[in-house]
């Protein structure tokens, strides 16, 4: 069962086919993710960014967030919060107008925020799994 803020598997699949098993960060030295390696923090491992943050509690007691388990707010990176592009990430040594992170403050949400994506270039994340160029 999947617990409160994380990505159901259905989601989880979505987002490893967008960004078809590569780390999404650009610049990445080691892109090419493992898709058995999930939580593992090297040689392939990886796991999902989720670009608002959850926060402290999760979704569980911010019932009024419920995007923050759908495709646009996530993004595969190789690593995990505290290693490769995910700890990177994490640790806000990327630059913020990439769109990896996103405000839960402010009033837009993932969808509505442009990501630099490795693959795909500067583009919108949509809720069902996809992506479309930004202007």
């Amino acid at each position: 069962m999947t617990r409160p803020g994380e990505f159901p598997p259905m989601v989880v699949e979505a987002i490893w086919n967008r960004d078809r098993g590569y780390c999404a960060l650009p610049g990445c030295v080691n892109p090419g993710l493992v898709r058995e390696r999930r939580g593992e923090p090297f040689n392939g491992g990886w796991s999902i960014q989720h670009r608002e943050a959850r926060g402290a509690g999760g979704v569980k007691r911010n019932s009024a967030r419920p995007h923050l388990v759908l495709p646009s707010n996530g993004v595969l990176l190789c690593g995990t919060g505290t290693t490769g592009c995910h700890g990177k990430v994490e640790a806000h040594r990327v630059p913020s107008d990439w769109g990896f992170s996103v405000s839960r403050h402010g009033v837009l949400r993932p969808a509505q925020v442009p990501i630099v994506h490795a693959l795909h270039g500067r583009v919108f994340l949509d809720d069902d799994g996809g992506w479309e160029l930004a202007a």
